[in-house]
């Protein structure tokens, strides 16, 4: 009786109590940030195999189940436990991908980091001819333009002077840094084989872990909200896995491609080039930007006409991938705008880098698919219309019918001529006349 005469009083208190509780929290936790912040660096060192494990897991996730469905195909004895068979073959699938992925990864490192060695060793031992390369093709360019002249002789200076104090200070640092971030590689060597064997875990346990989830979640919650909470994860589980598995695919490929176009143009370094323009494809938008132009100075200190044609063919081939490749692989994963894809990649990549770059896309597209479906809904439990193109040409709801009307051709002429600039600055100096 009482908690049902004073129920409205009771919650209006948890809240009020609880916002003061979180205030407090909140105002402690910016005091302490920093010990905050070196306390998160000291757990995310801790779980950094974890981590690795569950991005590993996720990524070969789809290519165990590929393995599972062909090893299903397999006809069994009539007698068979498929259970168990069903355990061993998902033990197969897992080994198998694991070791697909272990292979990938070697041979990318195997082939870019001698590549990185002998260009280094090249540019080093070269400079001289690149610099007479340059200077020769520059020259005929020069004596064209000649008021051009002074201001690129100056640039020439300043990058030899440029050069010539890192050689003298500068390169100790550079070493040291070098030496500090073997060590790191070592960190992260140890982090990867860790995740690895975290992966294998992961993957063998992940119906259990699901089974887990699901009856915590159905412990602490509502059946009715529980339910909305399993079907927006599958969604995002969804969205993700189809654009990243298709991004991985479809960088693949455009690195498959660029390596035979710049083979057959004879262009310099076409595998490391190929692996460095197929790793960044990966990077919505931006991606092709950041593989490219570091693998157009190399080429151009080489032979600036093999720059220029391997600037042509990375537009062929960035044209072939955004209008044919991409879409057919990744088809409308996202279903959002290109405006949205684009700001939210600016805004992942300043908060949180490269990996922001790649997980900010299927996060806004969850993100607005979760806002879009909130707001539809509301509008059909209020009876108005959930169409996109009803509200690009609305005038007005009627607030009794609840019916939409449109705007004439004759308002949006009307709108047109009171929004242009002469008139605003027509009514505002009529305005100040009628005042004098």
């Amino acid at each position: 009786m009482f908690r049902d005469k004073y129920r409205q009083q009771i919650t209006w208190g948890i809240t009020v109590f609880i916002l003061l509780f979180m205030a407090i929290a909140c105002y402690f936790l910016f005091l302490r940030w920093g010990n905050v912040v070196k306390g998160w660096n000291t757990i995310s060192g801790i779980l950094a195999p974890v981590s690795f494990g569950l991005i590993i897991a996720y990524l070969l996730d789809s290519l165990v189940s590929a393995f599972i469905h062909l090893f299903e195909r397999i006809p069994l004895p009539a007698r068979a436990n498929k259970a168990r068979w069903g355990k061993v073959y998902r033990a197969l699938s897992i080994v198998a991908s694991e070791v697909i992925f272990v292979l990938v990864i070697a041979l990318l490192i195997s082939s870019i980091i001698p590549q990185i060695i002998d260009s280094l060793m090249t540019i080093i031992s070269n400079i001289d001819t690149y610099a007479a390369n340059l200077e020769a093709w520059s020259t005929p360019l020069l004596e064209d333009y000649p008021a051009v002249k002074p201001y690129v002789l100056e640039q020439f200076k300043a990058a030899e002077t440029f050069v010539t104090d890192f050689l003298k200070n500068d390169l100790l640092s550079v070493i040291t840094r070098v030496t500090s971030g073997l060590f790191e590689v070592g960190t992260y060597v140890y982090n990867f084989i860790i995740g690895l064997i975290v992966s294998i875990y992961l993957l063998f346990s992940k119906t259990r872990l699901i089974g887990h989830f699901k009856k915590l979640l159905y412990t602490l919650c509502p059946p009715a909200h529980a339910n909305r909470t399993l079907e927006i994860a599958r969604y995002t589980n969804r969205v993700f896995k189809a654009f990243l598995v298709g991004k991985l695919v479809d960088s693949t490929i455009i690195g498959l491609l660029c390596f035979l176009g710049t083979t057959l143009l004879r262009i310099p370094y076409s595998l490391l080039i190929s692996i460095v323009v197929g790793v960044t494809n990966v990077i919505p938008y931006f991606g092709p930007f950041i593989g490219a132009i570091p693998s157009a100075l190399l080429v151009l200190m080489l032979d600036p006409y093999k720059c220029l044609v391997f600037v042509i063919f990375i537009i062929v081939l960035q044209q072939i991938d955004g209008n044919l490749i991409g879409p057919k692989i990744l088809g409308n994963t996202t279903g959002v705008s290109s405006l949205g894809v684009l700001i939210s990649i600016l805004v992942g990549g300043g908060l949180f880098g490269l990996p922001g770059m790649l997980v900010c896309v299927p996060t806004y597209a969850v993100l607005y698919s979760l806002i879009k479906g909130c707001a539809e809904q509301k509008l059909t439990k209020h009876g108005m219309p959930t169409e996109t193109a009803t509200y690009v040409t609305l005038d007005q709801i009627d607030p009794e019918t609840l019916a939409p009307s449109a705007i004439t051709a004759a308002q949006t002429a009307a709108a047109a001529e009171n929004s242009g600039a002469k008139n605003l600055i027509k009514r505002a100096f009529g305005a100040r006349r009628k005042k004098k």
